[in-house]
């Protein structure tokens, strides 16, 4: 090869690892800068111990809501119908919202058109979720017997449920399983420390699973598509650097099962606290129905919340792909592009060398087959410098 088509070859791989360090992937927090101990954790995130429940009301009483969750003032939440209400006023059991918006997910639409190929082999942070319990004594009295069995609770039945359809799509699953009890102020510390392991699998989403406490098993319970189940609460934390992005994720979540399975989602809770949201832009606390309600029901609700996880991240290799995809694949296609664009650069920059000349080098391009080009592209197409090469005695390849 001339001098001068080396030095094109050399110009194309430089700008390959230009192009490749500029576009680069933005990285996932180092798990090393989380904060283990937050001094304001446990503090917010209660709920009602003592068998009671608050009730929401809007401005003419009508019952909007019911959690045994601890209501702060300024808390929100997304109701089933998308409508946005904040919450002004508590007394007693008693807490008094005021509608905020009409449709809270007027701008946030399902995602249904097929559009992503499978998930690449190497890919797999970014096709895993991770899962585990703050909660891990919660049960489901009509099936276990008791609404909390330390260290083994019923939640974890419903937990092994969302993992497996998970991974029948095609996810991989990091699922913890470290208890956490007792079921005090204090959990949620025990708990990052779980999290924050989870963490350094560079997960896309991470899951805590928990039911309500709300006495009443017909609150959370619902017919979706002719089969009974429960319904599934999504909690965001409000006291974090993550909480715009983590509503957006459960915003996403809503819309993709409200398209799939109406009447699924019970709402979206803004709650006061951090709930150890501030790990991942895409941390969500859900409730798969109340301590009332049959387990095999949330087992099943839990299933159907499983679909729109995949979809909403666009990680699905299997049934319901996706149309929208994760920023990696966003990323991905941009390096092509860029990659597209230096290549082109090289070869111009080539061909104004190889002649000295603008209009040289529209010449050459215009003759194409020239041989100074063919130095550059013919090894891999078969030009001159391959055939040189394949016509060459057995004897004298292996001397080279």
């Amino acid at each position: 090869m001339s001098k001068k088509g080396l030095l094109g070859l050399l110009l194309l791989a430089l700008g390959a690892v230009v192009i490749g360090s500029v576009t680069a992937l933005p990285q996932q927090q180092p798990v090393s800068d989380f904060d283990i101990d937050l001094p304001d954790l446990g503090i917010w995130e209660k709920e009602r111990m003592d068998g009671g429940y608050y009730t929401i009301v809007d401005e003419d009483n009508n019952v909007l809501d019911k959690t045994a969750r601890e209501v702060h003032l300024d808390d929100e939440f997304i109701a089933a119908n998308n409508r946005h209400y904040r919450v002004e006023r508590i007394k007693g059991d008693t807490a008094y919202a005021r509608l905020i918006m009409e449709n809270a997910l007027a701008d946030t639409a399902p995602k249904s058109a097929p559009a992503l190929l499978p998930v690449q082999g190497n890919n797999t942070a970014n096709n895993l979720i991770a899962m585990y319990h703050t909660h891990s004594a919660e049960s489901y009295v009509p099936t276990d017997g008791t609404e909390s069995i330390p260290g083994n609770g019923g939640i974890y039945k419903v937990g092994e449920q969302l993992a497996a359809k998970l991974k029948e799509k095609g996810i991989e699953v990091a699922y913890d399983k470290t208890p956490h009890e007792p079921h005090d102020a204090d959990a949620y510390r025990r708990s990052r420390r779980t999290a924050v392991e989870l963490m350094k699998k560079t997960p896309a989403a991470i899951i805590d699973i928990h039911r309500d406490g709300v006495p009443d098993p017909d609150f959370y319970y619902s017919n979706v598509s002719g089969e009974d189940v429960t319904k599934v609460r999504l909690v965001v934390g409000r006291q974090n650097q993550n909480m715009q992005a983590n509503l957006d994720f459960a915003k996403e979540i809503k819309a993709q099962l409200d398209q799939y399975y109406p009447g699924l989602v019970h709402g979206i809770f803004m709650a006061k606290g951090n709930y150890n949201q501030d790990l991942s832009p895409r941390s969500i606390l859900i409730e798969v129905g109340t301590h009332t309600n049959k387990r095999e029901l949330a087992e099943k609700g839990a299933v159907l919340f499983a679909d729109a996880i995949p979809t909403v991240l666009g990680i699905s290799p299997t049934e319901k792909t996706p149309v929208g995809a994760l920023e990696t694949d966003k990323g991905d296609r941009g390096s092509l592009v860029w990659l597209i664009v230096i290549f082109l650069i090289g070869a111009g920059l080539f061909l104004l060398l190889s002649t000295g000349s603008l209009r040289g080098s529209l010449d050459k391009l215009k003759q194409f087959s020239s041989r100074e080009w063919s130095d550059v592209m013919g090894s891999s197409r078969g030009g001159p410098a391959a055939k040189t090469a394949l016509n060459k005695p057995e004897d004298d390849q292996q001397d080279e």
